[in-house]
This record gives structure tokens, sequence and C-alpha cells, in this order.
């Protein structure tokens, strides 16, 4: 098997176990790249890596690693932070109306895809704020993420004492303009120092 990495390439003279191989992408990327998929013989793996390779590792002849700086990866989450907020406005702008009423199954299964996205996009500025490229005016996004963070708390006890009226107040005055607010600071902040993917 051959292990490509940008002009980097290490040939194994035998078989190596899916450990081996998985080490040495490490190895190769270190510290300034992050992973991003790799090409098995021209068939690209973007999830699962470790799975395809234990099935695979004997078949495979070249496979080929691809990663993305620091920046191009702070670039992405980014984009993708962006984009879930405006995708989820929408919907989350509803949510205050369902709960001041009797929260049918369809608002509670909202409400709980609301959590996970503020529990994704916690750990999304979380890494932005610890990388080394964090944009120079990140700290508006961290007071707002500071805010999110306290919100959540009081949602989560608004939720165990099943106070639908508390949790609609929440949503309604404080996470629908943290999320206005996040997503114009984002915004500016990928215009300012970040790059917009197929812009026409």
């Amino acid at each position: 098997m051959k292990l490509t990495f940008q002009e980097q390439q290490i040939e194994f003279d035998k078989t190596p176990s899916s450990d081996e191989v998985v080490a040495k992408i490490n190895e190769l990327l270190k510290e300034n790249y992050y992973f991003s998929h790799f090409i098995a013989d021209g068939t690209e793996i973007y999830e699962e890596h470790e799975d395809y390779l234990i099935v695979n590792i004997d078949r495979i002849e070249k496979l080929e690693i691809i990663a993305k700086t620091e920046k191009e990866f702070l670039n992405d989450i980014l984009l993708s932070a962006e984009a879930y907020l405006k995708r989820a406005k929408p919907e989350i702008v509803l949510l205050p109306e369902g709960f001041y009423s009797n929260p049918s199954s369809e608002v509670k299964t909202k409400f709980g895809q609301l959590m996970e996205g503020l529990q994704w996009l916690d750990e999304m500025l979380a890494v932005i704020d610890r990388s080394k490229e964090r944009p120079g005016d990140w700290d508006k996004c961290m007071e707002l993420s500071e805010s999110m963070k306290t919100e959540i708390v009081s949602l989560s006890e608004a939720v165990e004492n099943s106070d639908n009226v508390l949790i609609a107040d929440i949503i309604q005055y404080e996470f629908i303009p943290i999320f206005e607010s996040l997503e114009s600071e984002i915004g500016n902040i990928i215009d300012v120092v970040g790059t917009r993917h197929n812009l026409s």
C-alpha cells in the first residue's frame, strides 16, 4: 500500500494494520492540518474511516489523505455555523407559540433538534476560540456564546420544571436574538477574513 499526503509518500512493505495506517496519517498531519477524508483507490471516504480501513486494508493499493489547514478548517466551521443559523431561524421562531399552548409531539421534536443544534454550535464556537487562527474580532462571538450557555442552563431548568411558558419565553426573548446576532457576527467575520465558496 502507498500512503500519500501532498508531496509525501509512504510505501508499506507488507499490508499494515488499520491502526498503523491511522498512526501514520496522524504523524503526517501533525498539528498543522485537520484530517478531512481519504481517497482509497479512487473512492472518496468521508466517514467511518477506521471501519473502512479494517474491512478493506488488504485490498487498498493507494490511500490519498485529504486535509485542510487550520485556517481552511476554521473557515468551513464558520460557514457551517452560519448556514445552521440561517436554517434554524425560521424553525426557532415558530417554537415559542407551540410552547405557549400545549406543545405537540412535532413541537417537542423540533425542540429536541434545537437542543442538539445548540450543543453543536457551542462545540464549534469552542473549537474556533481555542484555535491559533481565531479571528481577531472574535470577542463578540464569545460574549454571545457565554450568553447562549447561560440560557441553555435556564432552558434546562425550565424543561426539568415542565414550565412551558418559561421555555417559550427563553426561546423567544433570549435564543432568537442570540441566533440573529451570531449569524450577523459570523457573517461579518467570513466576509472580512474568510472565504465564501461558489459565489456567482
